[in-house]
């Protein structure tokens, strides 16, 4: 083969691998754009809405069912001091009850605040109040009944310091059996003192 023919096979050769180069090229480049995976374009992220809370309405309030006391004013309750030197009981018979009044006036309307002193021995007759009492005893024993008779059986012995309440219109009595008793009356009048006789007991000092 002479020089000229192994050029032009030279050249064909050469014109092949290129063609069949390009050619590769290309298929490679297509194929992987054919593979290529789509990727999605991220989105703008949207605000998240706002949380609408529930809240819960007010729970009901009731008014109190108790009613306050009414409470006397400055000018409606006087100041008033008493020392154990300065109640003095006034004068009475032997074996008498005497009383003494440290505020206001049983006889009126109002609060009222009354002292009383029964001699060792003395008996109450069975009597009632039109208002409704409140009695601390402050020395003695005070043997307290009720009933429209008196009944030495059916008094409870009352030590000092005891509080109990004498409701209006109830009948009742008081013994001072081992010592003088005296004892404290807090109410409301108008008030007054009604004498039931007792037949059984006839020596029996009404109570004033």
């Amino acid at each position: 083969m002479d020089e000229k023919s192994n050029r032009r096979s030279l050249m064909q050769r050469t014109s092949f691998s290129a063609a069949t180069f390009v050619a590769l090229t290309t298929f490679l480049l297509f194929s992987g754009q054919a593979r290529r995976p789509v990727v999605p374009q991220p989105q703008p992220r949207q605000p998240a809405p706002p949380v609408q809370r529930q809240v819960p309405p007010p729970k009901p309030t009731t008014a109190p069912t108790t009613v306050p006391l009414a409470t006397p004013t400055a000018s409606d309750m006087p100041s008033i001091f008493w020392l154990p030197e300065d109640i003095k009981f006034p004068e009475r018979p032997p074996g008498a009850t005497r009383e003494v009044t440290l505020l206001g006036d049983p006889s009126t309307a109002g609060l009222y605040v009354r002292r009383t002193l029964i001699p060792k021995g003395a008996k109450t007759t069975p009597h009632i109040h039109p208002d409704s009492r409140t009695i601390t005893v402050l020395s003695g024993i005070c043997y307290y009944g009720r009933g429209e008779e008196f009944d030495e059986n059916r008094t409870i012995p009352m030590p000092p310091g005891s509080f109990f309440t004498e409701p209006a219109g109830m009948p009742h009595f008081i013994w001072a059996k081992d010592s003088d008793v005296i004892v404290q009356t807090m109410a409301v009048g108008p008030s007054g003192t009604q004498i039931i006789p007792d037949r059984k007991s006839p020596t029996v000092q009404g109570r004033q």
